[in-house]
């Protein structure tokens, strides 16, 4: 029986970790008070010790006083049974000691959430008036390749665009309200930042590829955000007008509201997430505002660690925007449409959840949500932006929004290598993505190593060595071992739970 409790629970966690949550509600629902660690708010030694403690990367991880109870299956399955209840409970009615697991000091925490720091602050580009004047005058219109020969039997003119001497009339017109005395200058700086894009060269470089993005007056032009893909991105609702940051501390911005976002509406279950409450709320304002400012964002400056954590997160982020616009696709024919109708611009470049997956984080793959076909053809200028080669840990760290894809985590620049890491060993561990039958020489996988194979290796024994090499949990990697040893095992695949984690589907 349970007297007055002396001793401490201690649980380790993530924020918006669903089986962490589900832990804590047990906990509550059973008048247990605990104290919360969570982790990714404070220094990898932290990390590292409940690893050293435990042997396992993944979260939560709980213990009673000094003794380790395990994870949240393992909580449920010891509160569920009475003989195994009322022995972990009488821990917790002695004194604990001084062995006890480790608590941070509060002012290591790295990163505070719910500040005021965390607000989305804009300072305005002082040519995004002279855009907006732009769209409200109706200066953009139908034009045809200049004095190019039997244009109008062979080509479309482009819609919605502006010759360049047009443009440069435009500018001369509000000289006197602006105080620019150098409309080419103007113009320049436009293209420079991203605010309008060269559609057609002029035909002075239409055969050449070094013309740069040098303002041309006999080019043709669209503004950022409005040509036919663009306005269809869930972020082009408004021209960007913010003076533009780093892709890398634009993607850090979006990283915190997101982490609040979910910290707000994560259901105490961690099972669901309040997507109508979200889109309720002031702070989701704040978020489209800050998606806006993706518009243009310069890629082409990220390194390719950079690059890694800007494409997970907003991958990421998309898929949430587009759950709380769009609603959940609940056919296969509708998934396909979804993920690859779904876009965002960013740098000037119109990217779809398809596209930001296979092409920039896959390195230009095909796969089967791509129709077995690369997405970028040779010629496509988002080539210049895709990733040297694929890494099969972003498998890991991609929320798509179903119940047995990866927890929603952040990643940042800095610390992408070690924290894919962190990710890869924590999905491993869960019984969803691996199960291993040593007697029968027999191992069941996540579909992600079906869909996505050629990425872990060229065969199924190859897949399984870069699963071994990438566990970290010892009782599991050893089972591995065992069954690559004796070969000749069999491999099936653990049925995907498509079903979408809004609160709806509780």
């Amino acid at each position: 029986m349970l007297g007055k409790i002396v001793g401490r629970i201690t649980v380790y966690s993530i924020v918006g970790c669903p089986h962490c949550m589900a832990a804590k509600k047990r906990l509550k629902d059973e008048n247990l008070q605990y104290v919360d660690v969570s982790v990714d708010r404070f220094p990898a030694h932290i990390r590292e010790w409940v690893k050293d403690k435990t042997g396992k990367t993944s979260v939560p991880q709980i213990f009673f006083n000094a003794d380790y109870i395990g994870g949240n299956k393992e909580l449920q399955e010891i509160l569920d049974d009475p003989v195994k209840r009322e022995e972990a409970l009488e821990v917790l009615n002695n004194d604990p000691g001084d062995d006890l697991p480790l608590l941070p000091s509060p002012g290591e925490a790295i990163d505070v959430q719910n500040s005021e720091t965390d607000e989305f602050t804009c300072e305005k580009d002082k040519v995004s008036d002279l855009v907006l004047k732009l769209l409200e005058q109706n200066i953009l219109g139908w034009n045809m390749r200049e004095n190019f020969f039997l244009a109008k039997l062979f080509t479309l003119p482009y819609k919605k665009s502006v010759s360049g001497e047009d443009l440069l009339k435009f500018i001369k017109q509000q000289e006197g309200s602006d105080g620019e005395a150098n409309p080419e200058k103007v113009a320049q700086d436009m293209l420079d930042a991203k605010y309008i894009k060269k559609v057609d060269p002029g035909k002075e470089f239409r055969s050449s590829s070094d013309e740069g993005n040098q303002f041309r007056k006999s080019g043709v032009y669209k503004v950022v955000g409005q040509d036919t893909k663009d306005y269809k991105s869930l972020n082009t609702g408004e021209i960007a007008s913010c003076v533009t940051k780093s892709a890398d501390k634009m993607a850090q911005d979006i990283r915190k509201i997101v982490l609040r976002l979910f910290t707000d509406f994560l259901s105490d279950s961690g099972k669901t997430v309040d997507y109508q409450g979200m889109a309720a709320s002031p702070m989701w304002g704040k978020f489209k505002q800050m998606a806006t400012q993706l518009q243009r964002v310069d890629l082409e400056k990220l390194s390719d660690n950079e690059k890694l954590a800007f494409f997970i997160n907003i991958y990421n982020v998309l898929v949430i925007h587009a759950t709380v616009e769009k609603g959940v696709p609940t056919s296969n024919l509708e998934r396909y449409r979804w993920f690859s109708g779904t876009s965002y611009l960013i740098g000037g470049f119109t990217l779809s959840l398809n596209d930001i997956e296979n092409g920039i984080l896959r390195s230009n793959r095909s796969s089967m949500a791509t129709l077995y076909m690369k997405p970028f053809g040779k010629s496509d200028p988002r080539m210049k932006i895709i990733l040297p080669q694929v890494d099969p840990r972003i498998h890991f760290a991609l929320n798509c929004g179903a119940k047995s894809c990866p927890p929603i985590k952040t990643f940042s620049g800095d610390e992408v290598q070690s924290q894919l890491d962190l990710a890869s060993n924590a999905y491993l561990e869960n019984d969803d993505a691996l199960v291993v039958d040593v007697p029968n020489n027999a191992v069941q996988l996540s579909q992600l190593f079906q869909w996505y194979e050629v990425d872990f290796g060229l065969s199924k024994e190859e897949v399984l060595e870069w699963i071994r090499d990438h566990l970290a949990e010892p009782t599991k990697k050893k089972q591995v071992e065992e069954v690559l040893s004796k070969g000749g095992f069999t491999v099936s695949y653990l049925p995907y739970d498509w079903g979408n984690n809004s609160k709806e589907e509780e």
